[in-house]
């Protein structure tokens, strides 16, 4: 499972739903303004904070 924040998270919502179409979740994930320049989201109940977006789509990737 995938959880981003679709205003927060640096990720771009199209491109995750590619890899997990079925396991993701696109709410407030409690962790605006923590992170600012940072791509980040929950993968699997574990936060998880990336330098940019393809290395978070990377790890959403070796998820699975």
């Amino acid at each position: 499972m995938v959880r981003v924040c679709p205003t927060c998270s640096n990720v771009d919502i199209d491109k995750l739903e590619k890899f997990v179409p079925d396991n993701l979740e696109v709410e407030c994930i409690g962790e605006c303004g923590q992170y600012e320049g940072k791509s980040f989201g929950y993968i699997n109940n574990e936060l998880v904070i990336k330098d940019t977006e393809q290395e978070f789509l990377e790890s959403v990737k070796s998820m699975q």
